[in-house]
């Protein structure tokens, strides 16, 4: 017992001189002497130059630790500013240091600044400090004997982290990323013991130009034996902004879990979001390598892309949009800028129950998409639409600033589909439309104009919407000794039926030619040739109806005088203003000739019954 109370006197010794020395220390030593040396070593080793302009202070009771006023660190042999902090403070608790383990008890950021850089060579202008580290985070282990036998363990009582700001820049792709007002509060860290955390900042890009505000609460638990942390009952507000959003804003809730690798440098998530009437789930993932590639499986219930992105002429005869592209649309062109995709790696599937995009209506959509190299490939692709089904593949360029689109629509409702898709009701029936076309440019104008090429449609059961050629066909035997043309503007009342239409189209610069169109109707028989131009918006196309049978299927008699005469159609005009020519001159022409004909074979004919 003796022994035991002497040991507890030396004990309490030993304790009463540590807090002695502690406290002669800390009157008798300041640290703000050691300045100027901390910031020639600093500058030895790194190159760098530390500025220490705040005061430095030592803590002793409770907590041991160091807090230290306004400082900065510059950039590599430059003068350059490549972080900053207003204040810091970090404290480790005294009682586990007297049982040989290093707690940390709290850290506090205040007014942290960094700026991020990545070169056009991909390096960033952080790696000599990682080089001059040794070891990369990755590679340390999570916990560990010191030198001196002291067991360190991560467990630090909370982290609160106050207006902190963070820019980057790619030198290679111009893009530019600023972060603002950064605030963050934990609870305990510690290896498997769950916590809260509070996250809030503001963060603003210029490609895409967007400027988002982002509100989120959390519990997380952190592994340290495998370096990974998880995010549980995770609720967000994500609110986007930017020139391009037709309502100036959008609010975005979000619930899920998150789960990020550090020792791998991966990341995994399972969100569910609701905006407007969009119900969204999705399974996102991110591999640290470089370049960093991403992973996706997203799924919405019903999406109405033009409740937020309208198309560009409806803001003609309105109110002035936002932005420099709905100005490019006012003045009838809008820029496509496909420059996002470089130096983005993404693959994943996209599952969409119900689309509207430029009025056009899908369902039951379902892509593959894949991002490399500039490059993005969503396909295969296939959906419903218009009473029939989409299959094909879209392909963008950024590097070539190219589109190229395969598809083929089965058995659709072309009607609909036209009207929807270039609001012009020109052509109705149900059928078949290949597509294998691409395009270069930076505009939509410029694109339409470069269009090159094929196209291929077969429909039945339908009718050619303006003109009512059966009609003008009876007016014909009334016309037939007209010298002239006569022109008829598109009349949406007027339709001619067909119960089989073909055609197919060789396109280039923008401009689609046919020279085989085959049209079956009651009255006559079509075929034609002519150019539709995409990039002007005009068509010059001539046809010839070969009048084989009667017109009782357009409510007319028969046109014994016409039966076996083709009559020439010429189609010209804007989209919007077309014109239809029926050149009855050439009728009479054919008539008199047939008369002749005639008149010559029955002479022959008398001839011979001689």
């Amino acid at each position: 017992m003796r022994l035991v109370k002497y040991l507890l006197y030396a004990l309490g010794a030993m304790v009463a001189l540590a807090l002695a020395v502690a406290i002669a220390v800390a009157v008798l030593f300041d640290p703000n002497q050691l300045k100027g040396e901390i910031e020639r070593v600093v500058k030895q080793q790194t190159g760098r130059t530390l500025k220490l302009e705040g005061e430095l202070r030592l803590a002793f009771w409770p907590s041991i630790g160091a807090s230290m006023g306004r400082a900065s660190l510059s950039e590599r042999a430059s003068a350059a500013q490549f972080a900053s902090l207003d204040s810091a403070r970090l404290a480790l608790r005294l009682l586990p240091l007297l049982r040989g383990e290093t707690i940390v008890d709290q850290v506090r950021l205040s007014g942290l600044k960094v700026n991020l850089v990545k070169g056009r060579d991909g390096r960033f202008n952080f790696d000599d400090l990682l080089a001059a580290g040794g070891e990369r985070p990755a590679e340390r282990a999570p916990e560990r004997e010191s030198a001196g036998g002291a067991h360190v363990r991560f467990d630090v009582s909370g982290v609160s982290v106050e207006n902190a700001g963070l820019s980057y820049r790619d030198l290679k792709s111009g893009q530019t990323v600023e972060v603002s007002g950064l605030q963050l509060r934990t609870g305990r860290i510690a290896s498997d013991l769950p916590g809260t955390l509070e996250f809030s900042a503001r963060v603003k890009s210029d490609k895409p130009a967007l400027d988002a505000a982002i509100e989120l609460s959390t519990g997380y638990r952190y592994e340290a034996a495998r370096r990974l942390v998880a995010l549980e009952g995770l609720t967000s507000k994500l609110m986007l902004s930017g020139p391009e959003l037709p309502h100036e804003s959008l609010a975005i809730p979000l619930s899920g879990s998150v789960q990020v690798d550090l020792g791998k440098q991966s990341a995994h998530a399972e969100l569910a979001a609701k905006l407007d009437e969009s119900n969204i789930r999705a399974k996102l993932g991110f591999e640290g390598v470089e370049p960093p590639s991403y992973n996706f499986d997203l799924e919405i219930d019903r999406l109405n892309v033009d409740r937020y992105f309208p198309p560009a002429d409806e803001g003609k005869g309105g109110a002035a949009p936002a932005g420099a592209a709905k100005k490019a649309a006012r003045a009838g062109d809008t820029p496509l800028d496909l420059s996002a995709l470089k130096g983005l790696r993404l693959r994943g599937r996209l599952r969409i129950g119900e689309l509207q995009v430029q009025r056009v209506k899908l369902s039951k959509l379902v892509t593959d998409v894949r991002i490399a190299d500039g490059r993005a490939e969503l396909g295969p692709h296939s959906a419903s639409l218009y009473q029939g089904a989409l299959a094909g593949a879209l392909t963008l360029d950024a590097n070539a600033r190219r589109i190229a689109l395969k598809d083929k629509l089965s058995d659709v409702s072309i009607g609909p589909l036209m009207a929807d898709l270039v609001r012009r009701d020109f052509i109705a029936g149900r059928g078949n439309v290949t597509l294998d076309v691409d395009a270069v440019g930076s505009s939509v104008n410029a694109m339409k104009k470069s269009l090159s090429g094929s196209a291929r449609l077969a429909l039945h059961d339908g009718a050619i919407k303006g003109v009512n050629l059966g009609e003008s066909l009876r007016k014909a035997q009334a016309l037939i000794g007209s010298k002239s043309a006569q022109t008829l503007s598109a009349d949406g009342a007027q339709q001619t039926d067909f119960s089989e239409l073909s055609a197919s189209f060789v396109i280039r610069n923008g401009v689609a030619h046919n020279d085989d169109l085959s049209a079956k109707a009651p009255l006559f028989r079509l075929t034609g040739a002519g150019d539709i131009d995409i990039g002007g918006e005009r068509i010059d196309y001539r046809a010839k109806a070969a009048v084989v049978g009667s017109a009782e299927g357009q409510g007319g008699r028969e046109l014994d005088q016409l039966r076996g005469l083709s009559v020439p159609v010429r189609i010209v005009g804007p989209f919007d203003a077309l014109k239809y020519e029926i050149d009855y001159k050439a009728v009479a022409a054919q008539t008199a000739k047939s008369r002749v004909k005639e008149k010559l074979q029955d002479k022959l004919r008398g001839l011979l019954r001689r």
